[in-house]
């Protein structure tokens, strides 16, 4: 689905786009038109307002509706449910010297009523269900390219437009310090931008899980777990629109880190510590721990405004190099994407775009499953945070399809898409289909920014079940209200 986000020249708003809310977009826009790529490109951290001067942050009120059953991704805070929900969003960003302090949290309030579900999908207490979020929160200091600090801001790692398969805004964010890039570092042979990250992910026992098709599995190790994970992306000197990079990212349960033999760095830096492995270690599947690891590559073409990009991404070890090569998909998934900008005069374009996400098994599974994707055996809540997949939220398991463009004149915008979703395909005989067809306008009224996205969803064989053919309609209509204003050379 296209998330909301906002855009001006005079006010600052949630970070902006209407594919993701990601700052990473606006930096690909900006780079498409001005031919310059002015900020970072891979690694995208929410909650940085880079303004010259202490500000109060806007305003914004989001609410969220689904007639039928759960419906939508890349979209926070806000829980899988049917029904109204809420988003208030608030706070100030600070400034002195180096540090940067960014204050948003967010409150969200769903009525959470239940829904049509079955043995292999869907839960709902019934019950109304009220969270305060850190939400976009950030305390960094800065030096040169560099920033250390501690954030509840949600991070976008990869060159997905809708999609990325280890960290998106499609869960809420979660508590972790940081050490990363704030702006390309620039060397002798090219750019380079990282983060490296270690974080608390929780789990909420009044939610369902997403990786469990939105089932309850009150059988779970209730204890709260540890994160390491790390991106690291390069930009070659020599191919100047050219980005590859690596994304990884291990989990343990927290009591077993603060309670577990080694040194700090074998505990809280094993994303380091084991960097490489020779050879596949059969010791991990007795330990609690989790992995999943992604390879991407970005390609731009200044002259055409356009762009290429692919993430491929394993959730688990090969046996050896041979391994690799014979069965290359096994335990895969991976996202293909292109797209363009169309410059119609100076302030008005068309921002044009189609994505491929496949996070079902491989043919390869009837030899050998390798598990959905987002569950590795170790840890049962898997690669998540409060319940939400923290990587592609198309679903679990699910292969998606989406062609996009969007109308942009000035601050005001309107956005349409077709997508096409299938279900978690694996080793089924019923096959359930999504058709979702939506809009999405924005506009800017006396400096308040309004913005609303209306989706149509026809389902096939919901929930597995044949001829079991329904409609489902998802709208959400967001106001954002400015406090004040940046300086003139504040960054958005």
């Amino acid at each position: 689905m296209l998330v909301l986000g906002f855009i001006s020249n005079r006010v600052v708003a949630q970070p902006l786009s209407f594919i993701i809310n990601s700052k990473y977009q606006t930096a690909k826009e900006t780079q498409f038109i001005t031919g310059k790529d002015s900020t970072a490109s891979m690694v995208m951290q929410s909650g940085e307002v880079d303004a010259q001067k202490s500000i109060v942050l806007p305003i914004t009120l989001t609410t969220q509706y689904n007639s039928h059953h759960p419906y939508g991704y890349n979209d926070g805070s806000f829980i899988a449910a049917s029904g109204l929900q809420t988003q208030l969003s608030f706070g100030v960003a600070l400034r002195a010297g180096p540090v940067n302090l960014n204050l948003q949290p967010e409150l969200i309030q769903a009525v959470n009523p239940t829904y049509p579900t079955n043995g292999a999908y869907g839960y709902s207490s019934g019950k109304p269900y009220t969270k305060l979020y850190g939400g976009q929160s950030t305390l960094s200091v800065r030096a040169s390219a560099f920033s250390v600090g501690i954030s509840t801001a949600n991070k976008w790692w990869g060159p997905g437009n809708t999609s990325a398969l280890i960290m998106s805004n499609n869960a809420p964010g979660f508590a972790n310090i940081f050490i990363k890039t704030h702006r390309p570092a620039k060397t002798p042979i090219g750019n380079f931008e990282f983060e490296l990250i270690g974080g608390r992910l929780e789990t909420d026992s009044l939610l369902p899980y997403e990786n469990s098709h939105l089932k309850s599995s009150p059988n779970l190790r209730n204890s709260w777990r540890y994160i390491n994970a790390y991106i690291l992306s390069y930009n070659p000197k020599w191919l100047p629109g050219v980005y590859v990079g690596l994304i990884r990212s291990l989990q343990r349960y927290g009591p077993d880190v603060v309670n577990g033999a080694g040194n700090f760095s074998s505990k809280y830096l094993p994303i380091v510590t084991k960097a490489l492995q020779k050879k596949n270690d059969w010791g991990d599947d007795t330990l609690n721990t989790d992995q999943v690891a992604s390879f991407f590559m970005r390609i731009v073409f200044p002259k055409s405004k356009s762009e290429l990009y692919v993430e491929y991404g394993k959730n688990d070890y090969s046996v050896n190099t041979r391994d690799y090569l014979i069965a290359p998909t096994h335990s895969v998934a991976h996202i293909v994407g292109f797209k363009k900008i169309v410059t119609l005069n100076k302030s008005k374009y068309l921002n044009l775009g189609i994505e491929f996400t496949q996070m079902s098994q491989s043919p390869d599974a009837i030899l050998r499953s390798a598990g959905n994707w987002y569950v590795h055996g170790q840890i049962g809540q898997g690669h998540t945070n409060y319940n939400q997949i923290m990587g592609a939220g198309s679903g679990f398991g699910a292969n998606k399809q989406i062609v996009m463009g969007t109308y942009i004149s000035g601050n005001n915008r309107i956005g349409i898409f077709i997508e096409k979703t299938n279900r978690d395909p694996e080793n089924r005989s019923i096959f359930w289909t999504d058709m979702a067809y939506g809009i999405a306008p924005q506009f800017i009224v006396k400096n308040i920014v309004l913005a609303a996205q209306f989706v149509f969803i026809s389902s096939k064989n919901y929930a597995w079940e044949k001829d079991n053919n329904l409609s489902n309609f998802h709208a959400k209509l967001a106001v954002s209200y400015p406090i004040n204003y940046p300086s003139k050379n504040a960054k958005n």
